[in-house]
């Protein structure tokens, strides 16, 4: 975050934040330092910088943190006035969009003991959305929110302005990631019902133990091309494709009709019996029996051809 500690905004006696063009000039404008809590100067002029500035020449203020925290706190401002957000697409799957809200909770508390959010927002059918707003340099939480079956919206400020946040919270979509959405995540399945495609969410840990999953065949991310991995309370999700889920299965299990152990470049060792097993170590990842059959390469996830 650039700046150079000219804060255009600060807190008035009734904790708003409130513009210097806006309070008269010095110490008459009631303005303190929302971080610190010390009392602000009102400049208005061009022999110095236009802008609050700190009373005390010994404020032993960090004016990094006292600059992140007013931009903290005029964010959560502009939030509750505006009553909207503009915010991010779901994986490609759903589009960015403005959220317009009813009604806006803030808690400006810095460094609190409970895991109340920054920002608790309702749409007007009744939709809350928690949003919380990071830095490069934390100034948030003692304790970690539960965001499971939330929709939870995460806005990284570390790029920004006093100047430039407005327009970043309302009309941008950069910076600001869905941590979760529940409402998205329950609608991925009926979306693509809508367009005609048949697809499944599956929990990665199911998809672990697929026979394709280091050739899943499931969607894709649009600009990665990488397979979708969704995240969602706490847990992972591919999007698979049944479909063509059956055709891929069909086709790789004809392809290794013939596959044997013997065409693996594993470390391959064979007892000095001879006792036409494999002893590759397969086994400890629970895919093939310890006294490995070499036509276990058929179904085996570890093999690699030589």
């Amino acid at each position: 975050m650039g700046n150079n500690f000219v804060f255009s905004w600060a807190e008035d006696a009734q904790g708003k934040m409130v513009h210097v063009d806006d309070v008269p000039r010095g110490l008459a404008c009631g303005c303190v330092c929302p971080c610190c809590h010390e009392k602000l100067l009102a400049r208005h002029g061009d022999i110095k910088e236009h802008g609050f500035a700190h009373h005390s020449d010994n404020r032993g203020a960090n004016l990094n943190i006292c600059y992140m925290v007013i931009l903290y706190k005029l964010a959560e401002q502009i939030i509750q006035t505006r009553k909207k957000i503009h915010a991010p697409s779901y994986y490609g799957i759903f589009k960015e969009k403005d959220i317009e809200f009813v009604d806006v909770k803030i808690d400006g508390r810095y460094e609190r003991e409970d895991k109340q959010p920054d920002v608790i927002a309702t749409t007007k059918d009744n939709q809350q959305y928690i949003i919380e707003f990071t830095f490069d340099y934390k100034v948030q939480h003692k304790q970690a929110l539960d965001y499971k079956n939330l929709n939870c919206l995460e806005i990284n400020l570390s790029n920004q302005t006093l100047e430039s946040v407005e327009k970043f919270l309302l009309e941008e979509n950069t910076d600001r990631i869905w941590f979760n959405n529940q409402e998205y995540f329950d609608s991925i399945e009926p979306r693509y019902e809508m367009a005609n495609k048949r697809i499944e969410v599956k929990n990665e840990d199911e998809c672990k133990m697929c026979e394709l999953y280091n050739s899943c065949v499931g969607v894709r991310a649009k600009e990665s091309g990488s397979i979708l991995v969704i995240e969602n309370s706490g847990k992972r999700y591919r999007i698979c494709k049944p479909e063509q889920y059956d055709v891929a299965v069909e086709d790789k299990r004809n392809s290794l009709s013939e596959r044997t152990c013997f065409m693996c470049k594993r470390n391959l060792t064979w007892w000095k019996s001879n006792d036409g097993m494999a002893h590759c170590g397969a086994y400890y990842s629970m895919e093939v029996p310890q006294k490995t059959p070499p036509d276990s390469a058929q179904t085996c996830n570890r093999f690699e051809p030589k």
